[in-house]
């Protein structure tokens, strides 16, 4: 698998819907070579450079990649949950990324379909240098609505497990559960907070994270009521 030449910049952030051009503008200000979009209109076009999935046009899953990469979708024979996509991320380094959004209806809401997800791609994660990097919509405060070994803990565990960790959490040092900077804004009010965005990254990657950034919410509240969490690798 090929080595970082350069410097790598992961991005997420659930644009909350709205008008697609004025969301992707400000998801193409983060300047990442990789970005994960939830709750994004569809696009207008799916190429190698821009890739989306979703059930309805206002909003889905998108993930957009600079010009030194291409986007390469991966066929299935089992489905995954709606808004899982896997995708082989080709150029200076080759990777697997898993783009997700989860949401809170069905059987596979919230983090039981992240588990799901991981359960269906073990196999793909086990092949390649993995990223998965979305909205989770889990933490592990709600541990306790969730049977021990679908909890997001047990996710942790599980990715963990199979070689990946939080970029976030390796860089600050914090356990999950007690995140000091919010991703998501309920109703985007300042007091109702929680961490629910991330990207787990090779274990093997960890040591080359320059900077892990979260969006504040005074710059990003007036789009959307989740910011973005920005990965710097060297």
């Amino acid at each position: 698998m090929n080595e970082m030449r350069r410097s790598l910049r992961l991005a997420t952030w659930n644009c909350c819907g709205g008008p697609l051009e004025k969301k992707l503008a400000a998801a193409r200000a983060l300047e990442a070579d990789i970005t994960v979009i939830p709750e994004s209109p569809a696009l207008p076009r799916d190429d190698r450079h821009a890739r989306w999935l979703g059930g309805t046009t206002r909003k889905g899953l998108a993930v957009l990649a600079s010009p030194r990469f291409t986007l390469r979708r991966i066929p299935r024979r089992t489905p995954l949950p709606d808004h899982a996509l896997p995708l082989l991320v080709e150029g200076p380094v080759t990777f697997l990324l898993i783009a997700v959004w989860m949401k809170g209806i069905g059987p596979d809401r919230y983090v039981r379909g992240m588990h799901r997800t991981i359960r269906e791609c073990r196999t793909l994660i086990r092949r390649y240098p993995t990223v998965v990097m979305g909205d989770f919509n889990s933490n592990a405060i709600w541990d306790h609505q969730h049977p021990a070994g679908l909890s997001h803990t047990a996710l942790v565990a599980e990715l963990e497990g199979l070689g990946l960790v939080s970029a976030y959490h390796h860089a600050r040092g914090e356990p999950h559960g007690r995140e000091r900077k919010p991703t998501f804004y309920f109703y985007r009010q300042r007091e109702a907070t929680y961490h629910l965005d991330y990207c787990f990254l090779p274990r093997t990657w960890a040591d080359r994270l320059s900077k892990v950034e979260v969006g504040t919410w005074r710059r990003w509240h007036p789009l959307s009521d989740h910011v973005p969490v920005v990965a710097d690798l060297r």
